[in-house]
């Protein structure tokens, strides 16, 4: 046992500086600087749930027959994210209703089309 234990800290040993010099030459080739992403500030910031998927969800009543997507969780300004999701997605605006405590309910299941749209916007 006595010669076990010596064998794994003598390789533990060994490969600790392999993994530093790794982890030194990763972070030493950085990315071009026009490669680097930028930080966009919107107006309106959406937080995500406790399994960090974004609150989008489907509504469902009268046997299937109405549908309402529902976006939560909305802080900032709720008015320019409802002018955005109209102007971009081809919703009109007449179907966009603000909740009162932070959401949108929109008529429709759009909620594949709202998730795309606000992962490429970077929420």
């Amino acid at each position: 046992m006595f010669k076990l234990l010596t064998t794994r800290t003598a390789t533990r040993a060994q490969i600790t500086p392999r993994l530093i010099q790794n982890a030194f030459e990763s972070t030493t080739s950085a990315t071009p600087v026009e490669q680097v992403p930028r930080f966009v500030t919107y107006a309106y910031f959406l937080t995500r749930t406790a399994n960090m998927s974004l609150p989008v969800y489907l509504d469902v009543k009268k046997n299937k027959a109405v549908k309402h997507t529902l976006i939560q969780r909305i802080e900032g300004d709720i008015s320019k994210l409802r002018q955005e999701l109209s102007d971009e997605l081809g919703i009109s605006a007449s179907k966009i209703r603000v909740k009162p405590p932070r959401a949108l309910k929109i008529s429709g299941d759009h909620t594949e089309a709202i998730c795309e749209w606000l992962t490429t916007k970077g929420f």
